[in-house]
């Protein structure tokens, strides 16, 4: 770590020991999250999408014992994320924020094996080779953890990945590797090599700088698109906008994906945004 980002760090323990965590809602102006929306984001979450998990841990007194961070263990990536060329589409802010690709499609895997008509007078060792190259093709995929923790400073949720090795599921794989499966746009920007605040593990880390400025944005967005619905109606027959800050991780999760587009992991539900 270096001097600067050293102090930084510092400078942030320092300002949340007298700041102390945020108690007055600012999700809709401001687009950030208290402890305690955040946990119910999180409820949220794990209640739609199981795999979601809650973890216990060590710290952080103003989240409850059992609701320290969300963990989804096993995110399949088959592929390395789109060189800086690839993509045209995108646009740097001036903290360094990449906007890009959230629509991006990871290119299709390898199409389903056709089933297979048994033959009894087929040689076992024509199976045993058959087993050897689908065991292959299944060990190209790594495996990632991703974690979702709530960051006091930016009062916005924080993303940690752990990645695994395509030949080894238990082999973690190197800061170089895992940079492999980050936009190259964000490599070393928006995403740097950060200890988990609770596992203290070696992990990449996207930075929440911009977190609560990209969900007031994408909210703003929906309620324009709401307001322009209803520019026929009567006054009193419009809809207030309000989004519901229970859906604040799955907003979250869609626009992280931008970042990581090769990790599969399961938003759950169609956010048009």
């Amino acid at each position: 770590m270096s001097t600067k980002r050293a102090i930084y760090e510092n400078y942030k323990k320092i300002f949340n020991q007298f700041q102390g965590p945020a108690t007055v809602s600012t999700f809709q102006e401001k687009g950030t999250l208290t402890p305690k929306e955040f946990v119910e984001a999180g409820d949220a979450l794990s209640q739609k999408i199981p795999v979601w998990q809650w973890c216990a841990g060590e710290g952080a007194d103003y989240l409850p014992p059992d609701k320290k961070y969300l963990v989804l263990r096993g995110a399949m990536c088959f592929e390395r994320a789109p060189a800086q060329d690839e993509k045209a589409d995108e646009t740097i802010d001036a903290d360094g924020w990449v906007s890009t690709h959230i629509d991006y499609v990871p290119k299709s895997k390898a199409a389903a094996a056709p089933q297979k008509e048994i033959n009894w007078e087929d040689d076992d060792e024509d199976e045993d080779d058959t087993a050897k190259e689908d065991g292959i093709q299944d060990r190209r995929c790594r495996l990632y953890d991703v974690f979702i923790v709530y960051d006091q400073y930016y009062q916005s949720p924080r993303v940690y990945l752990i990645g695994y090795h395509e030949d080894n599921h238990t082999q973690p794989l190197t800061k170089e590797e895992m940079m492999q499966d980050v936009y190259a746009a964000n490599r070393e920007k928006t995403v740097s090599v950060d200890p988990h605040p609770f596992l203290k593990a070696a992990c990449i880390s996207i930075h929440p700088c911009r977190h609560a400025e990209t969900m007031k944005r994408t909210m703003d967005h929906l309620k324009e698109r709401l307001e322009d619905s209803q520019e026929d109606l009567p006054e009193a027959e419009r809809i207030h906008f309000v989004f519901p800050t229970y859906l604040a991780l799955f907003v979250f999760l869609k626009f992280i994906s931008s970042v990581v587009p090769t990790i599969e992991y399961d938003v759950g539900i169609d956010l048009d945004m």
